[in-house]
């Protein structure tokens, strides 16, 4: 696997299979290439400790938006994004 990755050695390979170190970009997107699967589910606990954090940080900005007092253009824009956020945690309502 290292010879085809071509950029790691057999150590960071054994590491990447016990979830001890993440693969960089590039190195992950090897392994997809390699074995025609997604990142996501090659690496799922690496792809879930990202999901999570992502979807606290914005449940984090969706307070913060509502909570805005925003006026006028600044407004339009706050409620853009308040929908952007709500689509997305509801794609069956899209």
């Amino acid at each position: 696997m290292a010879h085809i990755l071509g950029t790691v050695t057999k150590s960071q390979i054994s590491r990447h299979e016990r979830s001890v170190t993440q693969p960089s970009l590039l190195v992950a997107l090897g392994y997809e290439a390699v074995f025609r699967q997604p990142v996501s589910e090659i690496f799922p606990g690496f792809y879930h400790s990202v999901e999570t954090a992502i979807d606290e940080r914005m449940g984090e900005l969706e307070s913060q938006l509502g909570d805005s007092t925003a006026k006028g253009r600044a407004a339009a824009l706050i409620a853009r994004q308040l929908e952007w956020l709500y689509e997305r945690r509801s794609p069956e309502s899209a």
